[in-house]
């Protein structure tokens, strides 16, 4: 059939053509993202379930800075493609399988509890969540936003990135445990605090992978950091933050983090709250504005 010939060798024809440099940016993702997940697998592979963790730690802290060092390529590959005019539906459905590596599997499998003599079924269904969730979060991303920077200004759940930035940061602040090296994070935490951190591991997990399919709003971290103008609060908290990181960069990373979660919740519950209130007292003005109009039947407000 001729129409069919033509639509397969337009299609032929696309697929010749793609983005250069904005997929080896994405690929540099995915390639440290398996790095991450390979150095997990190293770690199982060598020890036995229930042994010295500080037989395996080493292996934990390489996987986490490796999901750190994708996290800066993914955060480049959109620039690239933008500054390069080569943004194409192929770049954003590349992106989003390295996401779903370096940011849904790789976080899960990288779970202290794998070194813990506890019940399986709970650590592999927080997972599951877990995974779930980035994959349901990423697929809504690339349907509900187009290739416009505006469009990346806030995210509607918690992005991928962000949530596997917080299992990170916490593994990596759990591979600091009993480090002379550690003098601010010993002063602050007890040894127990520590253990506290892999007995959370799940429910944090499942918390996550909730977020990220949520409606809870996020602004992007990096355009809200870098444009406009900011408050003094702001950059005394800015300067704390980096006077952390230069004493111990696992500290400041779990405080970064948890933070950002916490500010989209925060955000989230001021607009259901304040905002939206203010809209349904704005409709309630309009409706009785309306002369005749039966008040008992008008229905709430969606806002």
């Amino acid at each position: 059939d001729p129409p069919v010939r033509r639509s397969r060798k337009r299609l032929r024809r696309r697929l010749k053509e793609v983005p250069i440099w904005p997929s080896l940016v994405t690929l540099g993702n995915l390639v440290f993202g398996f790095l991450a997940a390979a150095k997990v697998a190293d770690a199982l592979r060598l020890t036995a379930p229930g042994v010295e963790f500080a037989a395996v730690m080493p292996y934990f802290e390489v996987a986490a800075v490796l999901v750190f060092v994708a996290m800066v390529f993914d955060a480049l590959d959109g620039s690239v493609a933008r500054m390069t005019g080569q943004t194409s539906n192929f770049g954003a459905q590349l992106d989003s399988l390295a996401d779903m590596v370096t940011f849904g599997v790789v976080p899960a499998q990288d779970d202290l509890n794998n070194l813990l003599p506890i019940g399986p079924k709970l650590v592999y269904s927080a997972a599951v969540v877990y995974v779930a969730g980035a994959a349901m979060r990423l697929a809504r991303f690339n349907v509900e936003t187009g290739a416009d920077e505006e469009d990346h200004r806030e995210f509607k759940g918690l992005p991928s990135p962000a949530a596997a930035a917080v299992v990170c940061a916490m593994i990596a602040m759990f591979c600091t445990r009993g480090s002379e090296s550690a003098e601010l994070g010993n002063w602050l935490l007890n040894p127990e605090h520590y253990n506290l951190i892999v007995v959370a591991m799940p429910a944090m997990l499942v918390l996550l992978g909730l977020l990220m399919i949520s409606n809870v709003p996020y602004p992007h971290f990096v355009i809200a950091l870098a444009k406009g103008r900011h408050s003094m609060s702001f950059l005394v908290g800015a300067v704390v933050v980096v006077a952390i990181a230069a004493v111990e960069w696992q500290l400041a990373m779990v405080t970064l983090t948890t933070g950002y979660v916490l500010w989209g919740m925060a955000l989230g519950s001021y607009r259901a709250v304040f905002v939206r209130g203010s809209r349904d007292d704005d409709d309630d003005d309009d409706d009785a504005d309306i002369p005749g109009r039966d008040l008992s039947r008008v229905l709430p407000s969606r806002n």
